[in-house]
């Protein structure tokens, strides 16, 4: 239920204040690194249906072609769904490289899906830039976010190590 409330209130600041600090360059995807932890704590199910629900959020509040958040974070859970096969989602480098995967595919899609439908889109090497610094910075802050997770939940050090 929390991730639910806080993943809507997420979604709508962003929406409402989108770049509060003028920091477009250290943009974190909070929705990634929470749909990751809600796989790994309560499973498959719950964390679609989250990715699922959010994307549908952001769809319903932005102006956009309808679908496209959806979709863009329903790769997201794929990327998490597949990824957790080969890396190991409990240790911080699985962390690290799920989520960091999940937002690449999903500012692909985004960027394909928006091409594909809007011819008005310009590419540039800002944009490119500004991309990869965020996979980067979210792929590493996702350890840091679970262990706050963690700790939210009441869940000791000792345990999570045990996995």
């Amino acid at each position: 239920m929390w991730a639910w409330v806080g993943g809507g209130i997420a979604t709508l600041l962003t929406g409402i204040w989108g770049n509060p600090w003028g920091l477009d360059f250290f943009d974190l995807d909070f929705l990634t690194i929470l749909t990751a932890y809600l796989f790994l704590a309560f499973g498959r199910i719950g964390a679609g249906v989250f990715a699922l629900g959010q994307g549908f959020l952001i769809d319903v509040f932005s102006g956009g072609l309808h679908g496209l958040f959806s979709a863009a974070y329903l790769s997201v859970f794929f990327v998490i769904l597949v990824g957790s096969r080969f890396f190991n989602l409990l240790s911080p480098k699985g962390q690290i490289i799920i989520v960091a995967l999940s937002v690449l595919l999903k500012n692909a899609m985004l960027l394909i899906l928006l091409r594909i439908f809007s011819q008005d889109v310009i590419y540039s090497k800002t944009l490119l830039l500004v991309s990869f610094v965020s996979i980067g910075v979210t792929g590493l802050a996702a350890p840091l976010f679970f262990q706050l997770f963690n700790h939210l939940r009441g869940i000791p050090e000792k345990m999570e190590e045990q996995g």
